[in-house]
């Protein structure tokens, strides 16, 4: 990324870099435009506690020693004093820059003075990227766009609906597992009924054309089974169950054989109706849950 042209972002960045290249948050800029700075624009404490300054100089076209040296001597009268001084350019990367604060800082340290160094714009620009709240607090316009989460689709709402409407528990569940020769909730098939009674119509068509032929074959086949557990079973007990034996004839003596032919019927009604209700359960979630 190019480096800012205004001076005083470019000492923003500088400062968010500085904060976190040494993990503080107690970096900050020093005074205020107008005041004077002693060759010092943005200071904290490193992880060793140390006071650091840093002097920046928005110079993208290079960088002299004599300008080094001269912002050297003004950091002299910081209070209090520096333990290092960071010179921060917006040029490129220069060695033979380098060598000579490298020197410099080796000499200022023999005099139990403050080190030296330089930061060039690569150097800064990696320590913001440390941080994205910092970077894209500079740079807005690399922040990732939150994910629009897509609306649905027909099918996929109709699919929803219809594990709400019908299903495995209790309906499914119930013709899995029951024998018919005995009573039934009527509460628990009756997603059952309600699917036959109202899945008929052009609201709950499926656009693909895969999965509408799947509901017409499970539609049918709940027709089927509707009817005849509809033809097939009486109210028993106080009417919350169902069953194919009546309670009046349980009075009389044992089960006639048309009640027997009734359960194997529901039975057999019932084993071939669930396995299509789970085959065309299992096509819905391939096509329509990603």
């Amino acid at each position: 990324m190019p480096p800012p042209k205004s001076w005083d972002e470019f000492e923003a960045i500088v400062c968010s870099a500085a904060k976190n290249r040494w993990r503080s948050p107690d970096f900050t800029l020093h005074g205020r435009q107008g005041q004077r700075q002693d060759g010092v624009d943005v200071y904290g404490r490193d992880e060793k506690g140390c006071l650091v300054g840093v002097q920046c100089k928005n110079t993208w076209s290079g960088l002299s020693t004599a300008t080094v040296e001269d912002e050297v001597d003004k950091a002299e009268s910081f209070k209090p004093p520096l333990a290092h001084l960071y010179i921060a350019t917006t040029a490129d990367t220069d060695k033979n820059l380098q060598a000579f604060v490298r020197e410099l800082s080796v000499k200022r340290m023999g005099s139990g003075k403050f080190e030296v160094s330089i930061l060039f714009w690569t150097d800064i620009w990696h320590d913001l990227s440390l941080d994205d709240s910092r970077l894209f607090q500079h740079y807005p316009q690399f922040k990732p766009e939150a994910a629009v989460e897509k609306a649905p689709t027909h099918d996929q709402r109709l699919y929803e609906e219809l594990k709400t409407a019908f299903g495995f528990d209790p309906a499914v569940r119930l013709l899995r597992d029951h024998d018919f020769g005995g009573p039934f909730s009527r509460k628990a098939i009756r997603p059952l009924f309600d699917f036959y009674e109202t899945w008929d119509q052009p609201e709950k068509e499926f656009i693909d054309k895969e999965l509408q032929a799947g509901l017409v074959v499970l539609y049918q086949a709940a027709q089927e089974l509707s009817n005849h557990l509809t033809g097939k079973t009486v109210p028993v007990g106080n009417g919350d169950h169902v069953c194919v034996f009546p309670d009046n004839l349980r009075a009389v003596g044992p089960r006639p054989e048309w009640v027997r032919e009734d359960a194997r019927v529901l039975n057999a009604q019932a084993h071939s109706f669930v396995p299509i209700y789970e085959k065309f359960m299992r096509l819905c979630r391939e096509k329509l849950v990603s």
